[in-house]
């Protein structure tokens, strides 16, 4: 069983992760870590800005999503990648290891 971090949940992050998942499946481990709670559609921005549309039209909550399809969640942010001892350490001190 692999341990797999993505690290940044925007376009590329969260479509790796689920692609990662779907590919192998349910002995590996995937956890993405990013530093926000939501994913935000950034090319709509531009929407937003102008009226057409709304912040809550344009953003989904990260960990429900991850949690349905059984993809470990931290919105802490990292802080720093140790490659030696294959852990990423955390914003707030934790570690998460990978393999």
């Amino acid at each position: 069983m692999a341990n797999i971090v993505v690290l940044g949940a925007g376009i590329g992050g969260v479509s790796v992760a689920y692609e990662l998942k779907a590919k192998l499946g349910r002995k590996h481990v995937i956890k993405l870590i990013s530093s926000l709670t939501y994913f935000q559609f950034t090319p709509s921005n531009p929407w937003v800005g102008v009226g057409w549309r709304k912040r809550k039209d344009i953003t989904l909550d990260l960990a429900p999503l991850m949690k349905r399809r059984r993809i470990g969640f931290e919105s802490c942010g990292a802080k720093q990648i140790s490659p030696a001892e294959n852990v990423v350490e955390l914003n707030d001190g934790r570690l998460v290891g990978y393999d």
